[in-house]
Formats: C-alpha cells, sequence, structure tokens
C-alpha cells in the first residue's frame, strides 16, 4: 500500500502544478520540470504496482524494481521538500522582467533572492529589493530604495532629495534625471514600514512615483545571485546612497 500511495502524491501534486503554472510563474522552466518529474514518477509507480500485484497473482515474489523505484522516489521527494522549504524560508528565484532597471539588471536575467538577511539587517537606502507589487500583490517586483522610515523624499526639477540633500546616485546612467509622471513636484515622509522605490532606468519604470510607497510586509528580500544567463553570472553589489 506505501507504493501505490507514494505514486499518488506524486502524481496529484504534479498534475496540480501543472494546471496552477503560466509563463509568468518565477522560475517557469524550473516548476515545469519539477512538475514532469512529479508526473513522470506518480505514473510509473502506479504501473509498477499493479505489475507486482499481477505478478503476485501469478506467484511471483520478486519486488526489486517497485523497491527500487520506492527508494529513488523517496529520496527525490525528500530533497524535494527540502527545496520548498529553503524556497520559502532562505532563498528565491527571480526572473527580470521589463527594462526597468537597467543598466544594472536585464530583461530576462535570472536571481536568487536571500529572504534571510532582511529580517536581521535593516534595509539601507541604495539597495536593490524584491518585494510584492503594492497595487498587485500577485507580482513581484525588483526596484532601488530611494527613501527608507523617518526620510523626507523630493524630487523637483529632474533631481532626487532625501531629507532636503540631493541624492548622489552612482549607480545610474550619467546626467539621469528622475521626472514625475505629472510633471510636478514630490514631497513626501515616510511613516514607519514605508519605503520610497524607484527603477534604475528612470525614464521605463513603474514605481513610488506612480503607485505610492512599499509597506515593509510587502519586501521579500534582496537579490542576491544573477544566475543567467551564464555570461551575467555575478554576486550582486548594493551600493549604498548617501
Amino acid at each position: 500500500m506505501k507504493y501505490v500511495l507514494l505514486a499518488l502524491l506524486n502524481l496529484i501534486y504534479g498534475v496540480l502544478l501543472f494546471f496552477t503554472l503560466s509563463t509568468s510563474t518565477p522560475g517557469f522552466l524550473i516548476v515545469f520540470v519539477i512538475a514532469a518529474t512529479l508526473t513522470l514518477i506518480g505514473v510509473s509507480g502506479i504501473a509498477l504496482w499493479l505489475k507486482r500485484y499481477a505478478d503476485a497473482k501469478n506467484g511471483s515474489t520478486d519486488t526489486s524494481a517497485i523497491n527500487s523505484w520506492f527508494s529513488m522516489t523517496r529520496s527525490f521527494d525528500i530533497v524535494l521538500v527540502i527545496g520548498l522549504i529553503c524556497r520559502a524560508l532562505i532563498l528565491q528565484p527571480f526572473i527580470v522582467y521589463g527594462e526597468s532597471m537597467e543598466p544594472n539588471f536585464h530583461d530576462q536575467e535570472a536571481l536568487l533572492v536571500d529572504k534571510i538577511t532582511v529580517k536581521f539587517n535593516p534595509i539601507k537606502r541604495g539597495e536593490t529589493i524584491i518585494f510584492k507589487a503594492p497595487k498587485n500583490p500577485q507580482d513581484d517586483y525588483i526596484k532601488r530604495v530611494i527613501g527608507v522610515p523617518g526620510d523626507t523624499i523630493e524630487i523637483n526639477n529632474g533631481k532626487v532629495f532625501v531629507n532636503r540633500k540631493e541624492l548622489i546616485e552612482n549607480y545610474l546612467e550619467k546626467n539621469t534625471l528622475t521626472i514625475l509622471n505629472s510633471g510636478e513636484i514630490l514631497n513626501q515622509k515616510l511613516d514607519n514600514n514605508e519605503y520610497f522605490v524607484l527603477g534604475d532606468n528612470r525614464d521605463d519604470s513603474s514605481d513610488s512615483r506612480e503607485w505610492g510607497i512599499v509597506p515593509r510586509i510587502n519586501i521579500i528580500g534582496r537579490p542576491w545571485v544573477v544566475v543567467y544567463p551564464l555570461s551575467n553570472i555575478s554576486i550582486v553589489k548594493n551600493p549604498l546612497g548617501n
């Protein structure tokens, strides 16, 4: 009975993953491979169990094939559970979509997100963060922190001021201007647990100028490593603002 139960669990979970999978799913290819593997494991396990059941009726006692399947499947499932726990608590894949963080992060770049340090180390001005979009919590965004709790942010004449001091942003392209969509002046005081974020590509970024502050509860983590494309593999550096 343990064989068929394990097979059914893998099959059901694999099929459910396929039903919930979409091209917008973070780490789409990885999730697709896991779903396909679980489904294949489930189908093969049921097939082996049916064969063993039929053989037993004919007096055969050979269980080597299904025992090997059980051992392999149990090992895979343990690794998968550990991986899911790791993803939930420690590391999470993230795919950059669009050009809002050019020239520092690029469209279709794959990152690993550190979810641990944000729980213990304060988020600082100048860092990049991954967070749930305030207006669309089902979407994850990457932006740069410009203002932290207690800061007063002003955007005026294409420049950013924090606490009445112009922010020097060495991570931007030269001569980059920060313009409000409305053309007006922004002056905003951040309360506790509020963050003001901007994209590095100021001319092509949906950010706090458009939809306001990011609550602390929305922040997922810091980008840690670029893992794809292979030519871009590197540790993410977070230059701090003044």
